[in-house]
């Protein structure tokens, strides 16, 4: 089953590999490591719409909405790839998706519960014999307790993939109580706003959603 990632994407380059994309083979949690210890090679990605674009963004997603991080929850991994060690040799391994769980407090293109955390998924994360992160260039993985605007796609089994540059978009000028007046809301909000009726159709429904 091939991942919906942003417009046609299916695969992307990380220094000079490419990087197929799969089924979920794996897991495997990693908080008990220390970021700061390990080093993080950038995935350059190859869109297929404006990523900074908001209104083609949020055209091109199932679902935004302006959410919190609750928790870290594992990290699993896709189909071997080549990966750039430290010695600069490559290595076949698997691809790393962190998953997490995610409070909405405010739906801006579609509706996905809000009575309790949802599960999603980012492109990304620590790889499987933790010597790396392997992370999107102009992306970042999530940071628990804080607030993010995300735009994400709906898969064919029902899950929400986060991918990309501007797949999440971190609320740093108000509180939990005031998100919704962030001027990153706003844009964001605004950009839903000037969709068109097609523009806002789910393409592929979330387990999460809501009708």
């Amino acid at each position: 089953m091939a991942t919906r990632l942003v417009g046609t994407t299916l695969s992307v380059l990380m220094l000079g590999g490419t990087l197929l994309l799969g089924a979920c083979s794996t897991q495997k949690t990693a908080d008990t490591v220390q970021r700061s210890e390990i080093p993080t090679y950038q995935v350059i990605a190859d869109y297929g719409i404006d990523v900074n674009n908001p209104k083609a963004l949020v055209a091109s997603v199932d679902y935004s909405f302006v959410g919190i991080v609750e928790q870290e929850a594992k990290t699993s991994y896709k189909d071997s790839v080549p990966l750039e060690q430290p010695n600069g040799k490559t290595k076949m391994m698997g691809q790393a998706h962190t998953h997490y769980k995610v409070q909405v407090l405010t739906n801006l293109k579609n509706k996905l519960v809000t009575d309790h955390p949802i599960a999603i998924t980012k492109l990304g994360g620590i790889r499987k014999d933790h010597s790396a992160y392997d992370v999107v260039k102009g992306d970042a993985l999530l940071k628990v307790g804080k607030i993010y605007v995300f735009n994400a796609y709906a898969q064919n089994d029902g899950s929400l993939l986060l991918s990309g540059k501007n797949s999440s978009v971190p609320v740093t000028d108000k509180s939990l109580k005031t998100a919704n007046e962030s001027k990153t809301v706003r844009v964001y909000q605004d950009a839903v706003n000037k969709l068109s009726v097609k523009e806002r159709v789910v393409n592929h429904k979330a387990s999460d959603g809501v009708e």
